[in-house]
């Protein structure tokens, strides 16, 4: 039943709704200067659709409050404006409202008036429209996107600036297809850029969303996937309610959708619906007692007749977005009045309708007022624009041309910017206003919401103001994959991303903040550990001159320097002596000089490794001993000679003493320095063509080399063994020193630790092998030192008549 009624604007002057065919759908109309259109759902039902065989007006019923009020709302602000002296002076606003039974099939009656000749219910179309004057100037709603679909490019066409107070659908932001659409609440795009970013902010990337099947919803379900992707939010599942069902098919696409829910184990659920398919989604998850987060649109969060359902309250936790709204001053008085005017006309008679008394407790509810605040502000915004189009001041209006045109209207709402309930008002390029969404919950509160944030590029939320229904309050979690710990990426598992195994990065690779998905490489020149997320610089590590060891080493290497250098200087002291010619002469001095380049070598082993350094390292030492030992192999030999074989011609053992020994001891340093030489030349750069593959590296002289290097040391071991094996089964000779026995000695010393050296250093760590080869060297050398020079010094230095001729007969003849 369509319900019509007189409501009454001032106290003195009453509005009857025209009955007759032409405005089957007008509720109310008022003549002014300008006249303003507007469309508003006073009814939400259409009555026998399915019997509509005839073109006559559709028979509305079930009075929707909402509508109602916003309807009132605009009536208060063209009156405001009226009684203003300063916004429009001398100038008066009319209007014609209709009601669109939230139809597209309605709505056309409405719209085809609007477009019809200024004072006439003739639409004339011709090719030019520039003088073409409509019925109205500018239009106010309506509040669907599927009705709104209908009427916008007609609009468009005649350019008759359209401002709806609740259309949210991003694609009429479109200008080049509707170029005279704007409106006073959010698009969609903001809403779902909001929707993201609460999500993002409580960690929830695993979510269903349902929308109902109409523009709006399959539109506002498209932006939000796509959006929500790119901030790596998944849908688990969409479910899509159908708009033309009846009410059993709607319920049973709902439990289906419900059930589906259920599976994914989903915590939270989108809803872009329609108010009529929310309630009926409501009321099916009441009946099921099922609770979850729901995230609530404008259409329907803070519908009354969502918060009014029974049990509600048990659903779960519902946060939605509501296009920022205040409370009108004086607004409550005005609803308040024309209610009670209503009933007076209706006892007196004036009306033939009644007004729906059950419905009344809604109309007056403060939370159906804030669906004023946009129809007030979309007024404000016609009213701002015709004052700049009139040029007029606080005191008059100076009209430069009595030709008023909806068009050229149509430009100034473009720039429209006002103040109103103290903050500025515009529209963007795209006709979408500056202004964003107050982010609410449903509480128990006596307004049924409590606020608790605002979005508006940027949100700001006190989620502490959230009742969760959780123990201690906790934010429930919606994740198919928990969070990936730092250095570790998502190997996806099915066709969801959030869906996922958590991988280590390896060594050498590393998890970069932009590829959640795969491990990066390190850059050349750089390595990262298991578990990176980023790579950097090896770090070199070398023995440093104040490292403990070092300094212990270096002491014992000055102690050993001192006991050669006095070893030295006692021989050059004696070097005329039977003991000092018996054991070599010169070439004691040349021993002792070659033990002083080995004691000097080990700090070529020190500080951090240099080209230069690592080619004489070895090198350097080994020629150091060769010259030593080979010292040891000439004397061996003649001793040998003089205890062992004694028939030998004298002539021979004089040459092994003369001529023979620098033969012997060039022609020993002559293949070590082949060696050396080979060494020298294949050792490569320290750093050249080095691949980073470590992040701590102890640097030191590698042995690229290794043939080379024991050839080296192998070839002192020859001499060594050549010495010992000459001198260990010598015959000590009677009343003699026995030269033999210093010999064997000493190089058996030197065999036997440089035995142990080699498996030795084969386990050690890489430090530790400098440190090895430096003991090594030492001790060595000591060997020597106390095995061949130690005796000889005791004797100069404690028996020195034990230096006779007689005592060293034997070698010195």
């Amino acid at each position: 039943m369509i319900l019509y009624f007189i409501l009454q604007l001032t106290f003195n002057e009453r509005f009857v709704l025209s009955t007759s065919e032409p405005m089957a759908y007008q509720m109310f109309r008022k003549p002014g200067e300008f006249m303003i259109g507007g469309l508003f759902p006073f009814h939400s039902t259409v009555d026998d659709l399915e019997n509509h065989w005839k073109p006559e007006p559709l028979k509305c019923s079930s009075l929707n409050p909402t509508g109602y009020l916003q309807a009132l709302a605009m009536k208060f602000a063209l009156e405001e404006i009226n009684n203003s002296t300063t916004l429009l002076p001398g100038e008066t606003l009319g209007y014609e409202m209709y009601d669109t039974c939230l139809n597209s099939l309605a709505i056309l009656h409405s719209t085809l008036l609007f477009l019809a000749r200024n004072g006439t219910e003739d639409v004339e179309v011709s090719c030019n429209l520039t003088e073409y004057k409509t019925r109205v100037l500018a239009v106010i709603g309506p509040s669907s996107t599927e009705v709104a679909t209908v009427s916008m490019k007609l609009f468009s066409t005649f350019l008759i600036p359209q401002i709806s107070y609740s259309v949210t659908a991003d694609l009429f932001s479109d200008k080049s297809i509707y170029p005279a659409f704007y409106r006073t609440v959010p698009s969609d795009k903001k809403q779902v850029n909001g929707m993201v970013t609460l999500m993002k902010f409580f960690k929830w990337n695993w979510i269903a969303v349902i929308a109902s099947m109409d523009d709006y919803g399959v539109t506002a379900l498209r932006q939000f996937s796509s959006s929500g992707m790119d901030s790596g939010i998944c849908i688990a599942y969409e479910g899509l309610i159908p708009t033309y069902l009846s009410a059993s098919e709607t319920s049973t696409i709902i439990e289906d959708i419900l059930h589906k829910i259920e599976q994914t184990d989903v915590k939270v659920v989108l809803v872009f619906a329609s108010l009529t398919q929310s309630i009926a989604l409501f009321q099916e998850v009441i009946m099921r007692n099922m609770t979850r987060v729901w995230i609530g649109s404008a259409s329907w969060v803070l519908s009354q007749s969502i918060l009014s359902l029974p049990g509600i309250e048990c659903v779960g936790t519902v946060i939605g977005f509501f296009p920022s709204a205040q409370t009108i001053l004086g607004f409550d008085g005005f609803l308040r009045n024309t209610i009670s005017q209503t009933y007076t006309e209706i006892n007196a008679g004036f009306q033939s309708f009644a007004l729906e008394a059950d419905k009344i407790p809604i109309i007056l509810n403060p939370l159906t007022a804030l669906h004023a605040h946009s129809v007030y502000t979309a007024i404000y915004a016609v009213a701002s624009a015709l004052h700049r189009l009139l040029n007029c001041t606080s005191a008059k209006c100076n009209k430069q041309d009595s030709n008023i045109y909806a068009w050229k209207l149509l430009k100034e709402v473009k720039k429209v910017n006002f103040s109103i309930f103290n903050t500025l008002f515009s529209f963007d390029s795209d006709g979408n206003p500056n202004t964003g969404f107050d982010i609410v919950t449903h509480s128990m509160s006596m307004m049924g919401f409590t606020k608790i944030g605002s979005y508006n590029k940027e949100m700001d939320l006190n989620s502490y103001l959230i009742n969760w229904g959780t123990p201690q309050n906790m934010v429930p979690e919606s994740q198919c994959s928990g969070n990936c710990f730092p250095g570790q990426v998502k190997r996806v598992k099915g066709t969801h991303s959030c869906c996922f195994d958590c991988i280590d990065c390896q060594e050498g690779m590393f998890q970069s903040s932009e590829d959640e998905y795969q491990c990066q490489p390190c850059p050349e020149g750089e390595w990262s550990s298991v578990l990176s997320t980023s790579c950097r610089n090896p770090v070199y590590m070398y023995l440093q001159w104040n490292d403990l060891s070092v300094i212990f080493l270096l002491l014992l290497s000055f102690i050993l320097l001192c006991l050669v250098l006095g070893t030295f200087v006692l021989f050059f002291h004696h070097r005329h002596s039977p003991l000092v010619r018996a054991s070599g002469g010169h070439m004691c001095s040349f021993a002792l000089v070659s033990l002083l380049a080995v004691t000097f070598s080990i700090i070529t082993f020190i500080g951090k490794p240099a080209d230069f350094m690592c080619r004489l390292q070895q090198p350097l030492q080994a020629m150091g001993f060769t010259c030593c030992l080979s010292t040891f192999s000439i004397k061996a030999i003649q001793v040998m000679l003089v205890t062992d074989f004694k028939d030998v011609p004298k002539k021979y053992i004089q040459w092994s003493k003369t001529i023979g020994t620098w033969f012997f001891l060039i022609f020993s340093i002559v293949i070590q320095g082949l060696f050396d030489t080979w060494y020298i030349l294949s050792t490569p750069s320290l750093y050249q063509n080095e691949k980073v593959t470590f992040l701590y590296k102890y640097l030191k002289c590698e042995i690229t080399n290794v043939l080379c290097f024991f050839l080296m040391f192998g070839y002192n071991g020859i001499l060594a063994l050549i010495s010992f094996m000459l001198n260990c089964v010598a015959q000590a000779p009677s009343s003699q020193y026995n030269l033999a026995r210093d010999i064997t000695f000493s190089t058996l010393a030197y065999l036997l630790i440089w035995i142990v050296y080699v498996p030795v250093y084969a386990v050690v760590t890489d430090a530790n092998q400098l440190l090895l080869q430096m003991v090594v060297t030492l001790v060595s050398a000591s060997g020597i030192m106390l095995g061949y020079f130690a005796p000889k010094c005791y004797i100069l230095l404690r028996n020195p008549e034990m230096a006779s001729e007689e005592y060293f007969k034997i070698y010195n003849n």
